[in-house]
């Protein structure tokens, strides 16, 4: 086709122009950022390997633990506190994971107690690259430290097509300059025939228009390669974190009452297993970088499939025996194995089976039978995402404050001067420097900053949420004649969305009003229609210990506020209404005397949450702990 021809003689074109990847930055690349971060992967598996074998060996003794308080323990030796998110060598594994779940039964006099309710969440922190930090230095002959991109993983990747369309313009540039050239000469060409002169074949070296693009080609492409590996790394680490919460995950949903045993399993076979996100973090300064590297983990888990196996399981592939991890101080799990399903594919093409070899009798007995015989399940993830804390409210106050200056500047008469400098102060202010003094927080932890927020990243990611949400929605329950319970799609075209399902009505209200709010019902609202429809649920923020403690207390005490209320046993406790006095009290007693405080102390040697009075103030009614379970310092970690 022309098509092809067209790109066929560009490709010649670019060809006879050298390579724009210089042999002085690749000989630096390599042996500096390629070299180190090889090298930690490579110390890393060393490290897990050596630790994961120790775990069986006779040789290794174990300090007796068991008059030692819970919060105190040094079991299980694969957890990893929040204190940690900064080491290099860990960052691979998620940290403060941890599944908090609550049974209900009913009790009577006289006889056993009879189970009617489970409901369990994943608690983490953040699967972000903590140990990279996110502000991302670029290397190259000519890059500038003040250029380099910061943030996370979705600001990178956004940045890095940014970086390869000016790339692909500036070769543009440089084949049009060498085709004047070439024309230009062809002219010259013929009266020197003319004259018996011999005719050039090359192309000078000091031609401005040439040296200019051609310098700025190399410039972007070195670039483009620093910045594409940056994302390679940063991708493979949060990746992992993500897909160990995953798992968690989708293994307390087959625990005894979970979504699995109340029909479920099937569904997921089907359609894929429903996970949510509930994220807490703020749209400011480092919490920002840390959202943008979870959405892009997070939505890495749909290239996965997971496949439970027993122990007694012949593989297929001889080889791949040595290749499963085993899985120490698990008294059901025996090993994970990893395989690539499309060694040669790329970015989302690239599909992984995951595979959990099981203890025998466990695999026979509690495994749910449409998810025995290789049946392979789906990741089905979505992110949504709601900051709850004073950075979110200082965040949301200064878009009012632009907002208003910017209202009263269009206004504004010919002369009035102070107005138009109003103008131009909220158009600086475009990209969300917070207005106000963000110190008013500084407890001491270096991730807690001030800086630059983004005002949109939240709404988009909600609503990113939303669509593939209802597009599960319409797989598993459908609700029209045009929707046939196919499998979802989790790329969605915004240009044809799938109708609005019954059931993401109330959802699909609370996030068009969250706009520069802290609109808490988004989070409730998805995840009540999680719960809904089988799924599994996870709650994060920075750390995995405080704002989430909040909200996972408040959502264990939604639900038994719904069970103790619901009038008929043919009303789905998702659609039981229930007071919000029973449901704060019931909060605030698990908040004193569940296991978040525990949880807590295990990670920051204080049996207390850390909110400061003014912290406490701004939260969401719900999510607001009693002040004497607060306190305002910074532990010795």
């Amino acid at each position: 086709s022309a098509s092809d021809d067209a790109t066929g003689v560009r490709r010649r074109q670019v060809a006879t122009m050298g390579s724009f990847l210089t042999t002085r930055y690749l000989n630096r690349h390599t042996s500096e950022d390629r070299s180190k971060d090889a090298s930690t992967f490579s110390e890393r598996y060393s490290h897990y390997s050596s630790s994961i074998k120790s775990a069986f060996s006779p040789d290794v003794t174990v300090e007796n633990d068991e008059n030692v308080e819970l919060c105190h323990r040094r079991l299980p030796r694969a957890f990893r506190p929040s204190s940690s998110r900064g080491n290099d060598s860990l960052t691979g594994i998620p940290f403060n994971v941890h599944v908090q779940s609550l049974a209900l039964s009913v009790v009577t006099e006289g006889q056993p107690s009879r189970p009617v309710g489970v409901t369990s969440s994943v608690t983490h922190g953040a699967p972000a690259d903590h140990s990279r930090g996110f502000g991302v230095a670029l290397h190259g002959e000519d890059a500038k430290e003040e250029n380099a991109p910061k943030g996370g993983l979705r600001r990178l990747e956004s940045k890095r097509i940014e970086i390869a369309k000016e790339l692909e313009e500036t070769v543009n540039c440089l084949i049009g300059a060498v085709g004047d050239h070439f024309k230009s000469r062809a002219q010259i060409a013929a009266a020197r025939q003319q004259a018996g002169a011999k005719n050039s074949r090359h192309i000078p070296p000091n031609l401005p228009s040439i040296i200019h693009h051609r310098k700025k080609a190399i410039e972007c492409a070195q670039r483009l390669h620093s910045l594409t590996w940056e994302v390679a790394v940063r991708r493979a680490n949060c990746f992992s974190q993500a897909l160990g919460i995953a798992v968690t995950s989708f293994l307390a949903s087959i625990s005894d009452g979970g979504p699995a045993w109340r029909g479920y399993a099937d569904v997921w076979a089907k359609h894929g297993f429903l996970l949510t996100f509930e994220g807490l973090l703020s749209a400011v300064g480092k919490e920002l970088g840390m959202i943008e590297d979870a959405a892009v983990a997070i939505a890495m888990l749909r290239m996965v499939n997971v496949v439970l196996v027993s122990d007694s399981h012949v593989p297929t592939n001889e080889c791949s025996a040595p290749q499963r991890i085993p899985v120490p101080h698990s008294p059901y799990v025996r090993w994970v194995h990893l395989i690539y399903v499309t060694p040669h594919g790329s970015h989302s093409k690239t599909q992984y089976r995951l595979e959990i070899g099981m203890d025998p009798s466990y695999y026979l007995s509690r495994v749910p039978e449409p998810l025995k015989n290789g049946t392979a399940v789906r990741f089905f993830p979505i992110l949504f995402q709601m900051g709850v804390d004073f950075r979110q409210w200082g965040a949301n106050a200064g878009r009012d404050v632009q907002r208003q200056l910017k209202d009263k500047a269009a206004n504004k008469s010919a002369g009035d001067l102070q107005a138009e400098q109003q103008l131009q102060t909220a158009d600086s202010d475009e990209m969300g420097e917070l207005t106000g003094n963000c110190s008013l927080l500084d407890d001491g932890d270096e991730d807690d900053d001030g800086g630059v927020a983004d005002n949109e990243i939240l709404f988009n990611l909600n609503v990113e949420g939303y669509r593939k949400l209802n597009s599960y929605a319409h797989s598993v329950q459908p609700a029209s004649a045009t929707i046939n319970g196919t499998a979802p799609l989790f790329e969605l075209s915004q240009s044809q969305p799938l109708p609005l399902h019954p059931s993401m009505i109330m959802l699909s209200e609370a996030i068009k009003s969250s706009a520069s709010r802290m609109e808490h019902s988004v989070l409730d609202r998805a995840a009540s229609l999680t719960q809904n429809l089988g799924g599994g649920s996870t709650v994060f923020c920075k750390s995995g210990k405080d704002r989430t403690a909040m909200e996972v207390t408040f959502k264990q005490a939604q639900y038994v506020q719904r069970f103790l209320d619901r009038r008929s046993q043919n009303t789905a406790l998702e659609d039981t209404h229930v007071s919000n006095e029973n449901v704060f009290a019931k909060s605030t007693l698990m908040r004193i005397h569940g296991n978040r405080i525990p949880v807590c102390e295990k990670n920051a040697g204080e049996p207390k949450f850390a909110f400061n009075p003014l912290q406490r103030k701004f939260m969401p009614e719900m999510l607001r702990p009693e002040a004497s379970l607060c306190q305002w310092s910074k532990p010795e970690t």
